[in-house]
């Protein structure tokens, strides 16, 4: 019987078979210890070991995550740059018409983008403009059809440079 304070750090163990209860307690004594502890440190050793083993599992799959998400970064980045590369071709190709600053030279169409930031009101300095129409700065021939086109509108009488900025005027 079980001393009432030892109650609620006792438990029963069944083994398969009273064999193994014997081969158990051999082993338990050739260890120097008693049944009771020789059990707990097998349990406590296998505990450890899962442990560690899980450990491993998980800093191996961590490792590898992270040599991936480096890959897929750089794979990434290189888009990006294609990306912001292609969209200042494609503003070049789409504005081309404003690549001189000529006034007679035929018919040419003005980012209705760069319109919509300009006629909110307020003045907007050149650097925010080629942000928000999503011109990289670095790009020059975009930077000149930009500007190209505020000075056509500007020609027009319908935007002003102040010193904020580029404003709309009507």
């Amino acid at each position: 019987m079980v001393a009432p304070s030892l109650k609620e750090r006792y438990i029963n163990v069944y083994l398969p078979s009273a064999k193994i209860k014997e081969q158990w307690e051999e082993d338990a004594k050739k260890s120097g210890l008693t049944l009771s502890k020789y059990v707990f440190e097998a349990v406590e050793k296998f505990r450890t070991q899962d442990d560690q083993a899980y450990r491993y599992d998980l800093v191996k799959e961590l490792a590898e995550a992270k040599d991936k998400m480096y890959e897929l970064s750089s794979n990434l980045a290189e888009k990006n740059l294609l990306v912001e590369k292609l969209k200042a071709e494609v503003y070049e190709y789409r504005h081309a018409g404003f690549a001189e600053t000529d006034p007679t030279s035929g018919t040419r169409q003005h980012d209705e983008d760069l319109i919509e930031i300009l006629k909110r009101g307020k003045a907007v300095d050149g650097y925010s403009i080629l942000k928000e129409l999503g011109i990289d700065p670095r790009e020059t021939e975009a930077v000149k059809l930009v500007n190209n086109q505020l000075e056509s509108l500007r020609r027009f009488g319908l935007v002003e440079e102040t010193a904020l900025g580029w404003r709309w005027m009507r």
